[in-house]
């Protein structure tokens, strides 16, 4: 009975995990709590396509030794599924890959670090966390729970990656990371209390969108009480352009709830950008257009859009922000960017300002900005004009009430 139980044992391509061990062919692991170290090449790897892993609730745990959990180079069509690991550097590194499935599965508690200041501009920044993908294109990641560790979701020239309803909450540098990502999707994912620094961020946040990251659709997802919400950009990395941010919730922010500077062509839409420090930071960004978004309640300003041109602002709901509605500036003695030395060619229409601290509007050194179809509520100033603030269009009718 004994030896019929093992064939059957084997004919369900049911494995015990050991370390090192590689995967040629798709199984099912045997349910437990393995203490599995990496060798030095992934504690577990995939040497196969077109394969299946069902870890059946099984945990593989580094026990805080580092290196790598589960390890996929140049792999094509491999599913993951219910599989939790923890202890190591990364949960799961995919490079040179494609069409990689993870679902269902928990990678929490990998590489984490705090208190010290993050560069966005450099790939190999974050101690770790839960998945790395680089030069993968059109991976899917359903369902993951990646929480306690540096990052979530690491994407890096990775294109195509499609992640939806994570939880990404509770990491220390970003819950999702886009470094040259393009065409990407990240929809109904949870990245909450994405913080270090105690708490005051360090350029920490829920999503980051860096390094030339282009087209992506970022929609409905849940960024609350990050570092920043929402941080796409930075001067020192190539821009990234024309990504489209929907539906989010980017509120409570010891910062920005939305950032996008050093871009072109984004837009951002039906987003909450509440009780933050800003709504939004929109500096040395051009033809980035808000619609629709409600910004309210934020300790200094709605919208802070420094050295930009051509912004639109329609149909949102700018209110009791603790300064300005809406700032556009300019810094004369500012030299460091000589050809983003602007702040012109602005439109805002059809928007309700509502009883913010010091103007609805304001313009300093701003040119060329129009004015048209924006309501004002018991606003002590409506309009206020500083600096050489010149050939700006005002159709709006402003009133105290």
């Amino acid at each position: 009975m004994a030896r019929w139980r093992q064939v059957l044992h084997w004919l369900s391509g049911w494995r015990e995990p050991r370390p090192g061990l590689t995967v040629t062919g798709s199984v099912v692991l045997e349910p437990g709590h393995y203490d599995l170290p990496d060798p030095g090449d992934g504690a577990l790897r995939i040497a196969a396509d077109d394969l299946v892993i069902d870890g059946r609730g099984a945990v593989l745990d580094g026990r805080g030794r580092g290196g790598i959990g589960i390890l996929l180079r140049g792999r094509r069509r491999v599913v993951i599924r219910h599989l939790a690991v923890r202890g190591y550097d990364w949960a799961l590194l995919a490079l040179d890959c494609e069409e990689i499935v993870v679902e269902d599965c928990d990678f929490s508690h990998n590489g984490a670090s705090e208190g010290t200041f993050l560069d966005i501009t450099r790939p190999d920044e974050g101690a770790g966390g839960g998945i790395r993908s680089i030069r993968s294109s059109n991976t899917r990641i359903a369902r993951l729970v990646a929480r306690e560790q540096d990052i979530g979701i690491d994407a890096i020239a990775s294109h195509g990656l499609v992640v939806t309803d994570c939880d990404l909450s509770h990491n220390h540098a970003w819950g999702i990371r886009l470094h040259g990502s393009s065409w990407c999707r990240l929809e109904r994912n949870r990245a909450q209390y994405v913080n270090r620094c105690g708490g005051t961020g360090c350029d920490a946040a829920g999503i980051l969108v860096t390094g030339g990251s282009h087209r992506n659709l970022i929609a409905g997802n849940d960024l609350r009480w990050s570092g920043d919400g929402f941080f796409l950009g930075n001067q020192f990395s190539p821009p990234s352009d024309e990504n489209l941010v929907v539906g989010n919730d980017g509120s409570y922010s010891p910062n920005n709830a939305f950032e996008a500077t050093f871009s072109r062509g984004n837009v951002f839409r039906r987003n909450r950008a509440c009780w933050s420090n800003f709504g939004f930071w929109l500096g040395f960004s051009t033809d980035t257009v808000l619609e629709g978004n409600l910004i309210t309640d934020n300790r200094l300003d709605g919208v802070h859009w420094e050295h930009g041109a051509r912004g639109v602002l329609r149909d949102n709901l700018i209110a009791r922000n603790g300064r300005d509605g809406v700032a556009f500036t300019l810094d004369p003695a500012n030299r460091d960017f000589p050809d983003r030395c602007v702040s012109t060619g602005h439109e805002l229409r059809d928007n309700c300002f509502a009883a913010n601290g010091r103007a609805a509007v304001f313009l300093l050194h701003t040119t060329r900005t129009r004015l048209v179809g924006n309501r004002y509520r018991a606003e002590r100033t409506p309009l206020l004009l500083a600096g050489d603030t010149r050939e700006n269009e005002i159709q709006d009718v402003f009133t105290t009430t």
